[in-house]
């Protein structure tokens, strides 16, 4: 966590490598105290009351040397109740991304690291907060890593082998065990087009889970691109790809599209394509743009994917990469855009990045059919700032439920859908105290064939005061209500102080 006045943060360096950055270690830590009137979230008439003591120390590291760049997040997240004991718990949350350079830029590694608390049912309860149900969730471990290799050569001819092992494992049988193998190539010059190019793509992924049968997924595709003139480009594909969904059969297909990529200046980019796949229509557009102090970003997808990637997913998390792409004119840094933003964020009162890390809406061992849509958007004015995130998703179960693990929410429901939307406002007091707002609404709903249909409706509306009490401490006070009804029924009004110390 970083404190609005900015003391220096511990800094070793790590490499010897001249004119290496470094690394920065920053211990921080928080506590707090929350009194709630319904800790349980159960419905009117088995409602209890309690305060509950926090404290989360944790640490960032983050830099960059001749040879590496990451960050790294991690703290332990521990909650006592003064009566419901049972409620007691103790999370670890992480992040961590990371890149290193094993020989001249050539030969390359990723790393990824996370441990989040994930809901096992969108039609449940969300996991934040100092009110929860158990019932509805589990603690999601996700390691990956990825070596590659990657060269150029003439006539502006770009490619890249790559593989990337994933182990996932969880606290309930959804995710026990997972491995996750991708293989990726990419070859030609379809960045590049002269006015013509072209690119060869192809993967192939294997997921193996304990207690469910394996699934593989592999595609090829051959690109052919047209430079207009030097923003706009026109492309074309066929491909083709198959997959083991079924449990006796396999599903193959051939693939063919189109699309086009326009970027009329450095701030604005419009991109999309259209291909007729082995599920139908699938699609992804994408249009954003960034002005001195805003950012606007939208996208349409109809695509096939799985739990691991719609990791960071949640509608905060998109109104923190708004904030960050405001902050493209003081920096072309990615890392230090989302630096500047989340400081910003935490002096603005508004939630933590550390706490919008990881969402996702449930997890699933299985790959499923997702049409989804989101808008994000965000204004830091001098003293007043909007972000404005909308999103939504209809989720279609793809593989046979003999291939699921029990308890998979798409082994409940043939579909489920969500359409939600979050209004954060935020006005600075004094030039060391801000009031924010937050406003969200949902709408979960799931699917099951002539059994009908099943929903839960939430509403979300928090008001946060906070102000720096010295150069490594902030503290804020926070009232929150939540309202549920439909599958899960419950109403709930908090009341947390927090104080934050960066070392």
């Amino acid at each position: 966590m970083r404190s609005p006045g900015g003391v220096a943060p511990l800094t070793a360096s790590l490499d010897g490598a001249g004119g290496a950055q470094g690394w920065r270690l920053t211990p921080s830590l928080s506590a707090g105290l929350t009194w709630s009137d319904n800790v349980r979230l159960a419905a009117d008439g088995e409602r209890v009351s309690d305060w509950s003591g926090r404290v989360e120390p944790g640490i960032t590291l983050n830099g960059r040397t001749a040879r590496a760049t990451g960050l790294l997040r991690a703290s332990v997240d521990a909650n006592a109740y003064a009566n419901e004991s049972d409620l007691n718990r103790t999370n670890l949350k992480l992040f961590g991304v990371g890149t290193f350079d094993l020989y001249e830029r050539r030969v390359m590694l990723d790393a990824n690291a996370s441990v989040s608390q994930e809901r096992i049912s969108s039609l449940g309860a969300p996991v934040n907060g100092v009110a929860y149900n158990p019932n509805n969730t589990t603690e999601l471990r996700q390691f990956s890593v990825s070596p590659y290799i990657r060269g150029q050569w003439s006539n502006r001819i770009t490619g890249e082998l790559r593989y990337r092992l994933t182990l996932s494992d969880s606290s309930t049988t959804l995710l026990s065990n997972g491995v996750r193998q991708d293989l990726s190539v990419t070859l030609g010059n379809g960045a590049n087009p002269a006015p013509f190019g072209w690119l060869l793509s192809g993967s192939a992924s294997k997921n193996q889970y304990e207690g469910s049968n394996d699934t593989e997924f592999s595609n090829a595709r051959l690109f052919g691109v047209y430079a207009l003139d030097p923003t706009f480009n026109l492309r074309a594909d066929v491909g083709y790809e198959r997959n083991t969904f079924g449990v006796e059969y396999s599903q193959e297909q051939n693939i063919y599209g189109g699309g086009f990529e326009w970027t009329p200046s450095p701030r604005t980019r419009v991109t999309g394509m259209t291909e007729q796949r082995f599920f139908g229509t699938g699609y992804n557009y994408e249009a954003n743009w960034r002005g001195p102090q805003s950012a606007l970003s939208l996208s349409f997808a109809r695509d096939v994917t799985t739990t691991s990637s719609t990791l960071n997913g949640g509608q905060l998390a998109g109104l923190l990469l708004a904030y960050t792409d405001s902050f493209g004119k003081q920096t072309a840094d990615p890392n230090e855009r989302f630096r500047l933003a989340s400081q910003a964020w935490i002096e603005r009162g508004l939630p933590l990045p550390s706490q919008i890390d990881g969402n996702t809406t449930y997890v699933t061992n299985s790959y499923y059919l997702e049409k989804r849509a989101r808008l994000s958007s965000g204004i830091n004015g001098v003293r007043n700032s909007i972000g404005v995130s909308a999103t939504y998703s209809d989720r279609t179960r793809l593989v046979d439920e003999a291939l699921l693990a029990p308890g998979d929410e798409l082994a409940t429901f043939d579909s489920v859908e969500e359409i939600g939307g979050t209004i954060v406002l935020s006005h600075r007091l004094t030039p060391i105290s801000n009031l924010s707002a937050l406003l969200g609404a949902s709408r979960s709903t799931g699917q099951n064939g002539a059994a009908g249909s099943v929903d839960t409706r939430r509403q979300t509306a928090t008001v946060t005061g906070s102000t720096v009490f010295g150069a490594n401490t902030v503290g804020s006070v926070t009232y929150r209500h939540e309202k549920s009804r439909g599958a899960t029924e419950y109403d709930e009004n908090s009341v947390a102080a927090t104080l934050g110390l960066r070392f």
